[in-house]
């Protein structure tokens, strides 16, 4: 089966049900960072998912969550609206020890507005006090008790997402790895906080996929796009920014630092983006000093180039 042709699952709800949890789940492998914190996920994130012998694309969301015009949060909800726009099926996910939410409503009700192929999921339903049977009132069927964390329920998973992504099953375990040209050029996009690396990936990507801003620290976790460039397959990974260690005091920074840093060892080739506007640091060459020790080719970026007076760009 081929990776273009996959059906696409959306998993949505508000912050802290484990939506990151079952993407995780449903991806075989601890991809997206996962944490006590609320609105850990910002950018959408994707992955080839499996259930059973089903196949499909899984995304993980940020959420739904109202904000002003231009604030992150906004910026936010945009992302995942284009996430169920592109979606097969969508994976409403609620929390069963939580209970019902105004903000349970409030996403039921743009979800139907909507359409679309919805599966309410009740997750953290292995807790003594829960109660999946109160999301009736949500006006979208049945709820699917399950836990992400531990695995149970998703039998009941399967039986409701099969229909929606019927025709794409596991590939013949006869049909061997992808022929070397086949392969995509791992590509990582690395740097400090606030050098643009995620507007370089826009860029490159001809839309806005992945969140920008003034703000630092926007991108958390690496995320893995795959993309085309006169007809050579990438598979492009925007990285969280890397502070020098000293400065990285919160666990979840730390998190999204050993996220970028696998990236660096995961690629083929590193861009280093460094900013224009600023002396090259001692942080820069420490990135460059990692990508070289992991024996991967790298190409400096020099950006911000156009906010340099004239006279120093000759």
């Amino acid at each position: 089966m081929a990776a273009e042709s996959a059906k696409r699952v959306a998993i949505i709800g508000r912050p802290n049900v484990g939506k990151s949890t079952l993407f995780n789940r449903l991806a075989g492998k601890k991809l997206a960072l996962v944490h006590d914190l609320p609105g850990v996920t910002r950018d959408r994130r994707e992955a080839p998912g499996a259930l059973g012998d089903l196949r499909f694309t899984i995304i993980d969301t940020a959420g739904l969550d109202e904000g002003e015009k231009g604030s992150l949060t906004q910026r936010m909800r945009v992302q995942t609206l284009a996430a169920l726009d592109d979606s097969d099926a969508i994976l409403f996910l609620v929390d069963a020890k939580a209970g019902l939410t105004a903000a349970d409503r409030d996403f039921a009700q743009l979800l139907r507005r909507r359409g679309g192929k919805v599966i309410l999921v009740a997750n953290k339903a292995e807790t003594r006090d829960a109660d999946s049977d109160a999301f009736f009132a949500l006006g979208l069927g049945e709820p699917i008790a399950l836990s992400a964390e531990h695995g149970d329920g998703l039998t009941a998973l399967y039986d409701a997402l099969a229909p929606l992504v019927a025709g794409d099953a596991a590939p013949d375990e006869d049909e061997g790895p992808p022929a070397a040209a086949d392969k995509p050029l791992l590509l990582a996009v690395i740097g400090r906080p606030n050098v643009g690396k995620s507007t370089l990936v826009n860029k490159l990507l001809g839309s806005e996929r992945m969140l920008t801003g003034p703000e630092a620290g926007i991108t958390r976790d690496a995320i893995a796009i795959d993309w085309q460039f006169r007809g050579r397959k990438i598979r492009l990974f925007d990285t969280a920014g890397l502070r020098r260690r000293p400065r990285v005091t919160e666990r979840l920074e730390q998190i999204a630092v050993d996220d970028a840093r696998a990236a660096v060892r995961f690629a083929e080739v590193c861009v280093l983006v460094v900013d224009a506007t600023q002396l090259l640091e001692k942080q820069d060459l420490t990135i460059a000093r990692e990508i070289a020790e992991e024996g991967r080719a790298v190409v400096l970026a020099i950006n911000k180039w156009d906010l340099l007076p004239t006279s120093a760009r000759s």
